[in-house]
């Protein structure tokens, strides 16, 4: 429906529309009612107005006229009622259900409970029956017993853990009879055990171990007999047999007994008679089997050494090399004389001779020490030495000399000693009034004994015989093992089962160390100035002097020898030089070095040994 509107219309600019036409909007019909009254008074062709004011007269009327009741609650019986049956009919499926579990759900779960228990104890048992812990699958067994009784599988392991035991129990027995050493006894259960059950635990290595050990006993008891048979090449044999089954089967003992019976063979090839030099080899053999059974004994080290230059000096004899043939046969005649029987000293005089001969024609001095050596060497015949070195007199002095016999007394080539005289020795003297010289001993077949010499070699003098001076020689030489200040002194002890120099500490009471070598050191003396300790050492395979700090460092060889030894060292006043003796040059000679090792000189220069030097300070 449209509506007309007049030119006159002014009613939506008046306040009092706005005011009708928000109470219209909000329904509140009373209020509108008056005010669009007073609208369409104002704007009579106002068809919006008057259509307003019927609208708001016509819902004012109908609010004045409904009544307002008291709301009250509806029951919807219908929808409850379909509600009830339906928890019914759910609570009906519930009860039934819970009837179906009971009956047969619980029962099926119990009795796959059940299996899954036996399975797990089945498994439980057998598994710890294989790893052999009885206990644990004997438990297993009987739990599984409980539910299944005379189960096939629990049954079964109970009797094989009982057959287990048993086993068990009869290879305790055994191995308690292996431990107590009856050997009898446990080799026979042992044996029962591997009949009964082949391959049961480490049996069969126990079976052999035990006939091993008893082949062992066995053999040591034969060597042990045949030693005392005095078949001893044979009980060496049934000794090595041993070392081959068993290298620790009592190893010292078999070691010993080895040792012995090899050192005993090479002094039985030595000590033959008559004597037999081509056997040297073999004895030599002996001794090194004895030396690689206890490398530092000093008695095969000697034995051996020996031999060594034995064989040397016949290979250098058998090769007309008379110089080393000289060297290294006197060498053996000086610590043996009768070595071999004559065999040494008959090489040793041809030697001497031989070695004059070839030369009288460059050094008649050197030729005439050879031939006075071989003239005194105690042979049934020097005859022809002799008369070579008389020979060599006559060109040596303007005068007229004595013709040497095959018995001489030699005449030292280089300052002459003061010979004794026909009169009683006199009482000894002091050695400390010999300061700065140097007193040694002499084998000086006219006069033997101690002497005392300037550190050239000059003004030798004669002391007297050996036991006019041994004690005083002795307690001199232990002087020479103290420090300066006389609060520390060295010494040789065992360490570690090799001879080695030890410094004592103030009080005697402990000691340390000085060396530490793989072979034997000895002999020791501390220089004056207190810097260093000269001592021997077979370090290098041959005696030689050392020298090490007091506090063991800075230790060193002041020679390496190609000779067998260098030794008994002594220090000079002022610790600058070292006398010592050595057989470098055939025979024991006095030598005087620097302190360092440097230039070594012979100031002996005799045709005898000359040894055992102390630098008097």
């Amino acid at each position: 429906m449209s509506i007309s509107t007049n030119s006159n219309w002014q009613a939506p600019g008046d306040p009092e529309y706005k005011q009708a036409t928000t109470a219209f909007q909000m329904g509140q019909w009373q209020q509108a009612v008056p005010l669009l009254e007073r609208l369409a008074l104002k704007y009579p062709n106002d068809e919006r107005v008057a259509r307003m004011l019927v609208d708001a007269r016509f819902k004012a009327n109908i609010e004045g006229t409904m009544r307002v009741r008291e709301k009250r609650w509806i029951v919807p019986w219908r929808a409850l009622t379909l509600r009830l049956l339906m928890f019914g009919a759910v609570a009906a499926l519930l009860a039934l259900g819970y009837a179906l579990i009971q009956v047969r759900v619980l029962p099926t779960l119990d009795n796959l409970q059940q299996e899954r228990r036996i399975a797990q104890l089945v498994t439980q048992g057998e598994s710890a029956l294989a790893s052999g812990d009885f206990a644990a699958a004997e438990s297993s067994f009987d739990r599984l017993l409980t539910l299944v009784p005379d189960h096939p599988t629990a049954v079964a392991g109970l009797a094989r853990i009982a057959a287990e035991q048993e086993l068990l129990e009869r290879y305790a027995a055994a191995l308690a009879a292996e431990q107590s050493g009856d050997d009898e006894a446990a080799l026979a259960a042992y044996a029962d055990l591997q009949f009964d059950a082949p391959g049961y635990r480490d049996v069969s290595i126990r079976i052999t171990n035990l006939r091993k050990r008893q082949e062992l006993a066995k053999l040591y008891e034969q060597a042990g007999t045949l030693q005392k048979l005095g078949l001893e090449p044979e009980a060496m044999t049934a000794l090595r047999q041993i070392q081959e089954l068993d290298i620790n089967y009592r190893r010292s003992e078999v070691s010993q007994q080895l040792f012995n019976l090899n050192f005993k063979q090479g002094q039985r090839i030595l000590n033959q008679q008559p004597p037999v030099p081509a056997r040297a080899a073999e004895a030599l053999d002996a001794f090194n089997a004895a030396l690689a059974l206890q490398p530092n004994d000093p008695q095969a080290l000697t034995e051996a050494r020996l031999l060594v230059n034995f064989m040397r000096g016949r290979d250098a004899y058998n090769a007309e090399n008379w110089r080393e043939a000289v060297n290294r046969l006197r060498t053996v005649y000086t610590e043996r004389v009768r070595y071999f029987g004559d065999a040494t000293v008959a090489m040793l005089y041809i030697a001497l001779v031989r070695l004059g001969e070839e030369t009288m024609g460059d050094d008649i001095i050197f030729a005439y020490d050879q031939f006075s050596q071989a003239c005194q060497l105690p042979l049934p015949d020097t005859v022809a030495a002799c008369a070579r070195a008389s020979d060599l007199i006559v060109l040596m002095t303007p005068t007229p000399t004595p013709t040497i016999t095959p018995t001489p007394t030699l005449t030292p080539t280089l300052a002459p000693a003061v010979m004794p005289s026909a009169t009683p020795t006199p009482t000894p003297r002091p050695l400390s009034v010999f300061r700065n010289k140097i007193v040694f001993k002499a084998d000086n077949p006219d006069a033997p004994g101690f002497y005392a010499m300037d550190p050239d070699g000059s003004n030798r003098v004669y002391l007297g015989p050996f036991d006019y001076y041994q004690d005083a020689f002795d307690a001199y030489r232990e002087t020479e093992r103290y420090s300066p200040d006389g609060r520390y002194w060295v010494s040789t002890a065992d360490v570690y089962g090799k001879a080695q120099i030890i410094l004592h500490l103030p009080g005697d009471v402990d000691w340390k160390p000085v060396t530490l070598m793989t072979r034997m050191s000895y002999d020791p003396v501390w220089s004056p100035d207190g810097e260093w300790i000269a001592f021997v050492s077979t370090e290098n395979e041959s005696d030689d002097i050392w020298r090490s700090r007091p506090d063991a460092s800075q230790q060193e060889a002041l020679m390496r020898n190609e000779w067998e030894w260098d030794k008994h060292p002594t220090f000079s006043p002022d610790s600058q030089r070292i006398a010592f003796f050595s057989n470098r040059e055939g025979y024991t000679q006095i030598f005087v070095m620097d302190a360092n090792g440097r230039y070594p000189k012979n100031i002996s220069r005799q045709p005898w040994p000359e040894y055992d030097p102390i630098w008097i300070k």
